[in-house]
């Protein structure tokens, strides 16, 4: 339905500017005509003024049909031989009715100046070639419209066509989002349970703190990722919470290094982006027998939101499969922050670091 609305306003603001291009064509010869100086405003009569409606009367026909019948077939079917063949014979029905209207014209006028005057075969000859003259210059001026005409058509789909690229990007971000929640979900709730089954009769104290912390979590994922936007605060104390649970995973080898303060005052973000890159450390840089180590930063300053992250390297083999794609979390960030956003990824040989920037906002969605 949104999509018909948009389409019927594209057509209504295209067949506007037709309609005011072509009532100023009309009427420029009257315009002419009121300006002109007294001694030849005598010659210029509504004769004349009649004679160029109907030469204007063919292009705007002509204009008609090559816009409403004609264009379409190439640029929304892509039928590029109906509308070739549609053009030419166009193009010759307009020849064809030019030539009638100037011979007739030239006709009346080599019979009225030969009254005045005995001049008949030289005023013919010389009105001949004020028709064949007349008649180049129509078709070209018809050839020009045509292009113009092509030009806006495009135009206004190029638009059409922006318009519906956008609405698949808004579409596609849901999609993310949602596959987000999916690749959070299952692997890391699932070994959280069994970390707490393990705990329950070792440490009820922790494991109750831990399901508390863990439906906090699920919580977040179900509701606040469904926003645009969340307060900064919200994603941060979803990250302390994945990393808290995630410390119960680990041995004393892995060292974890947090540098997130408790509060933040402003700022706004996707839910679920910073996540993203954390996960990934966790994924492919902690290892159970060797010393592996994450740091992770995150402020505001300077109008920014900065935040790091940088992780030791594990082989192939040690390495957990899966891993939230940062080739999708970098389309998201194009789409929501074009040309506000920094973000550096450093693959080294021992280490793998992401840097990212985001302009200090304030766009939640309530």
């Amino acid at each position: 339905m949104i999509n018909l609305l948009r389409k019927s306003t594209r057509t209504y603001k295209e067949n506007v500017v037709y309609f005011l291009l072509w009532l100023l064509v009309f009427a420029i010869p009257i315009a002419t005509m009121c300006f002109r100086a007294n001694s030849i405003f005598e010659h210029y009569n509504w004769t004349h003024i009649v004679n160029v409606w109907i030469i204007t009367s063919m292009f705007l026909g002509a204009f008609v049909v090559h816009n409403f019948l004609l264009l379409p077939q190439i640029v929304y079917h892509r039928r590029h031989s109906r509308y070739v063949w549609g053009t030419v014979i166009l193009m010759v029905a307009f020849a064809f009715l030019q030539y009638l209207f100037h011979t007739t014209l030239a006709a009346n006028v080599s019979m009225v100046m030969a009254q005045i005057e005995n001049l008949e075969s030289p005023i013919i000859r010389n009105q001949t070639d004020i028709v064949s003259q007349m008649l180049v210059l129509n078709m070209l001026i018809l050839v020009l419209m045509f292009g113009m005409n092509f030009g806006v058509k495009l135009f206004f789909k190029s638009d059409e066509d922006q318009q519906k690229l956008r609405d698949l990007q808004e579409k596609n971000l849901e999609h993310q989002l949602a596959y987000l929640k999916y690749q959070i979900n299952p692997h890391f709730f699932m070994n959280t349970l069994n970390n707490i089954h393990a705990l329950v009769d070792i440490d009820p104290e922790k494991a109750k703190w831990a399901i508390i912390v863990m439906s906090k979590m699920m919580r977040y994922v179900l509701y606040e990722g469904n926003h645009t936007f969340i307060p900064l605060q919200k994603e941060s104390d979803f990250m302390h919470s994945y990393i808290s649970l995630m410390r119960m995973r680990y041995t004393e080898k892995v060292n974890i290094n947090l540098d997130v303060p408790e509060h933040f005052s402003v700022g706004e973000i996707p839910p679920l982006l910073l996540i993203c890159f954390v996960g990934n450390a966790f994924k492919h840089g902690i290892s159970y027998q060797h010393e592996s180590t994450i740091d992770i930063s995150l402020s505001v300053d300077d109008d920014k939101i900065k935040f790091r992250c940088i992780n030791s390297k594990l082989s192939e083999s040690e390495a957990e499969k899966g891993g939230m794609g940062l080739e999708s979390v970098h389309q998201r960030l194009n789409l929501i922050y074009p040309n506000q956003h920094t973000l550096v990824v450093e693959d080294r040989e021992d280490t793998f670091s992401v840097w990212l920037e985001l302009p200090l906002t304030n766009k939640r969605d309530n």
